[in-house]
């Protein structure tokens, strides 16, 4: 195991930039502003909005129907996996079970200072582990409580993420 980990380790640089990459050019902003039935260019790419106002559909020049929603929404879960993978070190089991509970704060005794913690629920070692939140992972971390939260009541639901 650790010398697979060690073979695929040069390929994570480019994997993580990859799923941000998918993430960032997700076109469903764009989609959504145009009124159904109408034409959208997309990187060079032409799509018509389906008729159904509700969904977030289109046909690219060939007639195949797309689903851009849904698109975004794989996209999304993907860069979040990846992004806590590749900052936490832990594994897949274990970033299921994270929750908003697990982020806590600890107060440093010597400067006041308040840094935030993950609380990693054990898994293969049958040991919790306690981390410490970089930025990078605080903005992950921060980017899926703004995307679940309701905009009307603030409340974060339960998620289910299914890989």
């Amino acid at each position: 195991m650790d010398q697979r980990t060690r073979e695929r380790f040069p390929a994570l640089e480019s994997f993580a930039k990859a799923a941000a990459d998918r993430h960032r050019l997700s076109c469903l902003g764009a989609l959504l502003a145009v009124p159904p039935g109408s034409t959208l260019t997309v990187r060079n790419a032409v799509f018509i909005r389906t008729m159904n106002a509700a969904g977030a559909s289109a046909r690219d020049s060939d007639g195949v129907l797309l689903y851009f929603d849904r698109a975004e929404h794989r996209a999304f879960w993907a860069w979040v996996a990846v992004e806590i993978l590749r900052h936490t070190g832990a594994r897949i089991e274990e970033m299921l079970e994270i929750n908003h509970h697990a982020v806590i704060q600890y107060r440093l005794p010597t400067t006041g200072e308040i840094v935030p913690l993950l609380q990693i629920a054990p898994s293969k070692t049958d040991q919790e582990r306690v981390l410490l939140v970089s930025p990078e992972l605080a903005d992950v971390l921060s980017t899926v409580i703004r995307h679940v939260r309701s905009p009307r009541t603030g409340a974060i639901p339960l998620l289910v993420l299914r890989l």
